[in-house]
């Protein structure tokens, strides 16, 4: 037999390039998959069952129907029975929730903790079981709540930081990729490798929501001098400049529309950096009538915020938020390898 010699290395002798790529692995991944292109759904085990949850960054609570709830809502999908978890438990009364939406739904039920499988990483959490759901839109499926203040009525923290809480992640940071035309998907505790040079962070300027700062507004490269942050809604003003810019755009019945055939390129600037809005995604469905597309970006009822990164934006970015720093990553798309 040869002898081999060993020793002990510590970290600060390995090449810093090799340990931060370790550092940088994700320690979980979860597909999502486009319906309608309306939303970004992927799957959750909550007590062992599964469920077609939405991520939503604007809340911060997971609920998922339940078999006491008979309205259609809930009865459109996957509903969770208590009786077949063995790791079900209800919390101590006053337990129950009521949670209302700007659609005018309404959920009601009650708080349980239960163990939550996302992207293959296991923690125990709060839950709503929901019992009532008031709504004629919303048809199955559940809500993973990813806001990083808790809700009063629940106060606990979401999936993510309870994960880092429970020593499952290292960091509280997920990144998210938004994409209607390849796969989408969303990483737990880190990015993707192939974003890891690339990405500019802007911190949050609210204490409550994911809320950046644009520092500028682009149509066709050239800077339309507009500032605001970004969240919510879209104030009109800045809406009638940008479609000022763009050349056919006109306004009917408080509707922005636009040339279906617009060589116009509308980019937000975050941080110095601007990031382009793929075509698909500015052009919209046409109107047979004038000719016209439905542009992506319209004026919304006013509530002290400029703007929505809705799926009109998140689909050009990888975006990433980081709960650790309170900041928000973002990066463009960039080929997958392999």
């Amino acid at each position: 037999f040869r002898k081999i010699n060993l020793r002990k290395v510590y970290t600060s002798e390995i090449d810093s390039e090799l340990l931060s790529l370790v550092k940088r692995d994700p320690q979980g991944t979860v597909n999502l998959v486009n319906q309608n292109d309306r939303r970004y759904v992927g799957s959750v085990l909550v007590g062992g069952q599964n469920f077609t949850i939405l991520f939503d960054t604007g809340s911060s609570n997971l609920w998922v129907p339940s078999v006491y709830c008979t309205d259609s809502a809930c009865t459109g999908g996957n509903m969770y029975d208590p009786a077949k978890s063995t790791t079900y438990k209800m919390l101590p009364a006053p337990n129950n929730f009521t949670v209302n939406f700007g659609d005018g739904s309404q959920i009601q039920g009650y708080k349980a903790t239960d163990t939550v499988k996302l992207g293959g990483l296991s923690i125990t959490q709060t839950i709503g079981v929901v019992t009532n759901f008031g709504s004629t839109s919303y048809k199955g499926g559940g809500v993973m709540g990813l806001k990083f203040i808790p809700d009063m009525q629940f106060n606990t923290p979401n999936i993510i930081q309870t994960m880092k809480a429970q020593n499952v992640l290292n960091k509280a940071l997920i990144s998210i990729r938004f994409s209607p035309s390849s796969s989408s998907y969303l990483t737990l505790g880190d990015v993707p490798n192939e974003y890891s040079k690339s990405i500019s962070y802007n911190k949050v300027v609210d204490n409550n929501t994911w809320t950046i700062a644009i520092s500028d507004i682009q149509v066709d490269g050239s800077s339309l001098g507009l500032k605001s942050n970004a969240l919510v809604d879209t104030d009109s003003n800045q809406v009638s400049t940008i479609h000022g810019k763009i050349s056919g755009a006109i306004l009917s019945n408080n509707i922005w529309w636009i040339p279906c055939n617009t060589k116009s390129k509308v980019s937000l600037v975050f941080n110095g950096v601007p990031y382009e809005i793929d075509s698909s995604q500015l052009i919209k469905t046409k109107n047979n009538t004038t000719g016209l597309c439905r542009s992506g970006i319209q004026p919304q009822p006013a509530t002290g915020l400029s703007w929505s990164l809705g799926d009109v934006f998140l689909t050009n970015v990888l975006a990433v938020f980081d709960y650790d720093n309170l900041q928000i990553g973002l990066a463009s798309p960039v080929a997958t390898v392999g």
